[in-house]
């Protein structure tokens, strides 16, 4: 051990000449003189009694014992830094970005994210929200989440539920209501993010010529939502997004029918990293959510 203990300097240096292939090299990379990284390896060559490296020209070339040496010891500093980088991951957080669509994150994502949080405490979740379909870029980011047909060339996606449109109200506006034609008489909640979206519902249900009197346009459709529970008028929204509110009697459906379209939501993240630990988790975590 007391031996060991004061080969590591000159270990280390001569690890760095072998990897970088030369004193020089090496001296760069330990941010050393030439002259300093040379005096080392006499140092080590005395401790050991053995020479490691002879005169080539202006460099040096490694002797046999050398290579011996500088082979072995460069697997047993990988192995050290893998031990090292492993006990780091275990002592410390892990850390996901998430960077969705606000309503995703209000009406969805985040409602769900305890049981995340109760089943892998290790991980820390960071969720941004953007204002723009356009701005869903990775980037720096480990996953996000776009509506869309599912093809994105180059990513790993994974379809997480279809987009379904339904008409939502609180339970007393739902009883002026009995027919689609009464829609048109109500106050309709609009998303300024899914402008399309009553239009959509409005020509399944025969009515794609009408003219709504009564409308009120909201930044997102959580916030539609939203003024839906307080009884400010019937929104039009996402099936997934209004589960929690229907069970709970917050919202109720004025009319049974629903509007599918051929679009969906996706999980998108790098293919490098979809089966590297932490991702691979949420991604197994957050299907299993959307079941």
């Amino acid at each position: 051990m007391h031996r060991l203990r004061h080969l590591l300097g000159p270990l280390r240096v001569f690890d760095a000449v072998y990897r970088s292939g030369g004193i020089s090299r090496g001296a760069e990379a330990l941010h050393v003189t030439p002259g300093a990284v040379s005096q080392q390896i006499k140092q080590l060559e005395a401790m050991l009694g053995v020479l490691l490296v002879r005169k080539a020209g202006r460099e040096i070339e490694l002797t046999e014992a050398g290579l011996i040496l500088a082979k072995s010891l460069s697997d047993l500093f990988d192995r050290i830094d893998a031990v090292l980088d492993e006990v780091t991951e275990a002592g410390n957080p892990k850390r996901l970005r998430l960077k969705v669509l606000p309503t995703f994150a209000i009406k969805w994502l985040v409602p769900r994210l305890a049981s995340f949080y109760a089943a892998h405490s290790d991980i820390d979740i960071e969720i941004a929200t953007v204002s723009k379909a356009q701005e869903l870029q990775l980037d720096n980011a480990d996953f996000v989440v776009r509506h869309g047909t599912g093809e994105w060339p180059g990513l790993h996606v994974d379809h997480l539920f279809d987009e379904v449109f339904v008409p939502v109200c609180s339970p007393a506006m739902a009883e002026t209501i009995a027919a689609p034609e009464d829609l048109l008489e109500a106050q309709l909640l609009h998303s300024m993010m899914r402008p399309e979206g009553w239009p959509t519902w409005l020509s399944a249900a025969g009515l794609g010529t009408a003219q709504p009197t009564r409308n009120v346009t909201l930044a997102n459709a959580a916030l539609c939502v939203q003024a839906a529970v307080n009884g400010l008028g019937v929104a039009i929204a996402q099936k997934a997004y209004v589960r929690d509110d229907l069970a709970s009697g917050r919202l109720v459906h004025p009319l049974e029918q629903e509007v599918p379209t051929e679009f969906g939501y996706y999980l998108l993240c790098d293919p490098a990293k979809a089966d590297a630990q932490p991702v691979k988790l949420f991604r197994e975590w957050l299907l299993s959510e959307a079941d």
